[in-house]
C-alpha cells in the first residue's frame, strides 16, 4: 500500500498543480494557444502570431469585469492583492535572474537600454519605454530581453482603470453606457492611429483599451443561442478564425489595424459558448494556459539569450531547443513562485497578505532603482 500511495500523492499533486479545480479548461486552452501563437511568432514560423497578445487582452478584459463589475460589493482590497500577487513575484524573479546573467558581460550600450527596459518594466510602464526606444517587429528588439512585458505593463494599466471605474460605480446610472462608449472610443483612437501610421500605437492603452472592453461587455451582453449545433459551429469557426488569423496575418494586421476586430470577435465568441461541445478542440491545451504567465515571461528572454550566444540564428530545431529551454525555466517559476504566492494569498490573513504586498512593492522600487542607476552609469554619451 505504501508503494502505492506515493505515486498517488505526486499525481494528485500535478493534477492540483497543473489542472487546477475551480477554472474553465476551455479558457486554459484559449490562453494556451495564446502563448504558443506568440511563441511560434517570436521563433519566427508563424507570421502572425501576434494575435496571441489580442487573445490574452480580450480574456482579460473578461476576467476582470468579472471582478469589477460583476461582484456587489465590490472589494478593492481582495482585487488589488490578487492582481499584485499574480503578476508581480514572477516578474520580479525574472528581471533579477536575467539581469544578474546578462548584464555583466553585454556592451556598455546594451546594458544601459537592457537595465533601463528593465526598471521600467517594475513599474509597469514598459509600454512606454518601448514606444519611445524600438519598434517591436525590428531587427533590434532581439537586443532586449525584457521587450515583452510592455504587454504586462498594458494589462497593470488597464487593472488601474478597471479599479477607478468600479470604485464608481455606485455613482453611476448607466454603466452599460460607460463600457460601450470606452470600447467605441479606444477604437476609434486605433482606427486614427492605423490612418495616421502612428506604429507606436501597437503599445498604446489608449489603442488597446477596446480590446479589453469588449472581453467586459460579455458580462453584459445577452447569451447566445444555445442549440448545440449552432453553438458547435460558432465555436469551431471562432478557433479556425484564430488559426488563420495566425497563419496569414501579416504585422500590417497588428494592432491598431482594424483586422484585430477579428481575433478579438473569435475570442469573444469562444468565452460566450461554454458549453460548446467543440470546446474539446481547446481543451486539450489547459496544462498549458495554467502556465501561460510564466511561458510568456521566461520564452523571449531565452531567444534572446540564444541570439547574444549562439554563434548562428537560431532556426528549425535550434529553435525549438531554446523554446524548450525557456519552457523548463517557465515550469520552475510557475511551480516555485507563481503558484506558491498565489496559495499564499488565498491562505494568508488580511493583515499579513497586506504586508506581503507592500513588501512586494519595497522589493520592486529597490531593483528598479538599482537598474535605473546602472543604466545612468552605462549610457554612452
Amino acid at each position: 500500500m505504501q508503494s502505492f500511495s506515493v505515486p498517488q500523492t505526486g499525481k494528485n499533486s500535478l493534477q492540483a498543480l497543473f489542472f487546477p479545480a475551480g477554472r474553465r479548461r476551455d479558457i486554459d486552452g484559449l490562453r494556451g494557444l495564446a502563448v504558443l501563437l506568440v511563441m511560434f511568432f517570436h521563433a519566427g514560423w508563424i507570421s502572425g502570431g501576434f494575435i496571441g497578445v489580442d487573445i490574452f487582452i480580450v480574456i482579460s478584459g473578461y476576467f476582470m469585469g468579472r471582478s469589477a463589475f460583476m461582484q456587489h460589493p465590490f472589494q478593492p482590497e481582495r482585487f488589488v492583492l490578487r492582481r499584485l500577487y499574480r503578476l508581480v513575484p514572477a516578474l520580479l524573479v525574472m528581471i533579477c535572474v536575467v539581469s544578474a546573467g546578462m548584464l555583466w558581460w553585454v556592451l556598455q550600450s546594451d546594458r544601459s537600454d537592457i537595465a533601463q527596459n528593465g526598471a521600467y518594466a517594475l513599474v509597469y510602464l514598459s509600454n512606454i519605454w518601448a514606444s519611445h526606444h524600438v519598434g517591436y517587429f525590428e531587427g533590434q528588439s532581439i537586443a532586449y530581453p525584457f521587450l515583452h512585458t510592455w504587454s504586462l505593463s498594458l494589462e497593470m494599466q488597464f487593472y488601474c482603470i478597471i479599479f477607478l471605474i468600479a470604485l464608481l460605480l455606485p455613482l453611476l446610472r448607466y454603466r452599460q453606457v460607460l463600457l460601450y462608449a470606452m470600447l467605441v472610443a479606444s477604437f476609434g483612437c486605433s482606427l486614427y492611429a492605423a490612418h495616421a501610421g502612428n506604429h507606436a500605437a501597437y503599445y498604446s492603452i489608449l489603442s488597446r483599451l477596446w480590446e479589453f472592453s469588449l472581453g467586459t461587455v460579455i458580462w453584459v451582453l445577452p447569451a447566445l443561442p444555445v442549440s448545440r449545433l449552432f453553438s458547435a459551429l460558432c465555436y469551431g469557426a471562432s478557433v479556425a478564425a484564430l488559426l488563420l488569423c495566425a497563419v496569414f496575418y501579416d504585422l500590417t494586421d497588428a494592432c491598431p489595424s482594424a483586422m484585430a476586430l477579428v481575433p478579438c470577435v473569435a475570442t469573444m465568441l469562444i468565452i460566450m459558448l461554454p458549453q460548446a461541445a467543440s470546446r474539446r478542440l481547446i481543451e486539450p491545451l489547459s496544462p498549458v494556459g495554467v502556465i501561460s504567465y510564466s511561458l510568456y515571461l521566461w520564452h523571449w528572454p531565452a531567444i534572446v539569450l540564444a541570439a547574444y550566444l549562439l554563434p548562428f540564428p537560431a532556426q528549425g530545431l535550434s529553435m525549438a531547443l531554446v523554446l524548450l529551454g525557456g519552457a523548463f525555466a517557465a515550469v520552475l517559476s510557475y511551480a516555485g513562485v507563481e503558484r506558491p504566492m498565489l496559495d499564499y494569498e488565498n491562505r494568508a490573513l488580511p493583515a499579513a497578505a497586506q504586508r506581503g504586498v507592500i513588501i512586494l512593492i519595497m522589493m520592486c522600487a529597490m531593483v528598479a532603482l538599482s537598474l535605473a542607476g546602472l543604466s545612468a552609469v552605462s549610457r554612452v554619451h
